[in-house]
């Protein structure tokens, strides 16, 4: 069960940008390799076009020199911890996405820490596979979010810091204005636009068990309102809140509970 703590003081670490040779021994925590480390990165930054550390480059070129290894011989019980600024809808959004995308499609949150807008979040994964901090990279920067630091701090425990700053939220669905759109099975949550509609209309098939959970965001991300119902209710009709651009939709179970889509309508 995810232990959650509410606390009054300013528990992050100050994260300042480190270079790709800290993040490679970080990696490896291993100082006996520290040497073979030094000649692959001393004289590589490994930047990418935004000045962010690229890491799946360095992991590349650490599995390469079989300087880390992802491959387990048996199931071990990972531990990963993700700490960052940021709103806690949208942290939880883009992170669990991307842990899903990763293959980690079952974990376990343990233990979250919040104060304001920081957020300390662990999980655990029972897997064969080490999380490839190169996939988490690529799969996060998609949304514009980035690895500032990866640190081994145990033999199968990983923490990450993350920097949420200028998050955004790939739409998945286009939708237009005064037009029924009739949306396939989902994947993942539906994620759309408003185009300054002023009320937002769905219906999912009389075959499917419907728990609507329907977020509304403004443009920087922030939650303006969420309308979710434990109960089975195949319509949705509400008034968009002034401010929203994004709108996520999605089952408060499952999404299997609209394996059949939904049909949406954006009324202007």
């Amino acid at each position: 069960m995810v232990r959650i703590l509410f606390i009054f003081i300013f528990f992050f670490e100050s994260v300042f940008a480190i270079s790709s040779l800290e993040l490679a021994q970080n990696l490896v925590s291993n100082p006996a390799k520290n040497s073979q480390l030094k000649l692959l990165f001393s004289n590589s930054s490994y930047l990418d076009k935004n000045g962010n550390l690229n890491i799946a480059q360095i992991s590349r070129v650490l599995k390469t020199n079989s300087l880390i290894t992802l491959n387990l011989s048996t199931p071990q019980t990972l531990k990963l911890n993700f700490r960052s600024k940021s709103d806690a809808v949208i942290f939880f959004k883009i992170l669990s996405d991307a842990l899903m995308d990763a293959g980690y499609v079952y974990f376990i949150p343990t233990e979250l820490i919040l104060h304001n807008e920081n957020i300390d979040y662990t999980v655990e994964v029972e897997s064969q596979y080490v999380l490839d901090p190169g996939t988490l990279y690529n799969l996060l920067k998609e949304n514009s979010v980035y690895i500032k630091n990866v640190k081994r701090v145990g033999v199968y425990d990983y923490q990450y810091d993350l920097d949420f700053d200028n998050a955004k939220l790939n739409t998945n669905v286009n939708i237009s204005l005064n037009s029924l759109a009739v949306l396939e099975r989902p994947l993942k949550d539906y994620i759309f636009k408003t185009k300054d509609a002023s009320k937002l209309v769905i219906d999912a098939s009389d075959a499917d068990f419907w728990f609507p959970k329907v977020l509304f965001l403004d443009k920087n991300l922030n939650l303006i309102k969420s309308v979710k119902s434990n109960e089975k209710n195949n319509h949705f009709s509400e008034f968009i809140p002034s401010g929203t651009c994004y709108v996520v939709v999605s089952d408060m179970y499952s999404l299997d509970n609209i394996r059949r889509g939904l049909r949406v309508f954006l009324k202007k």
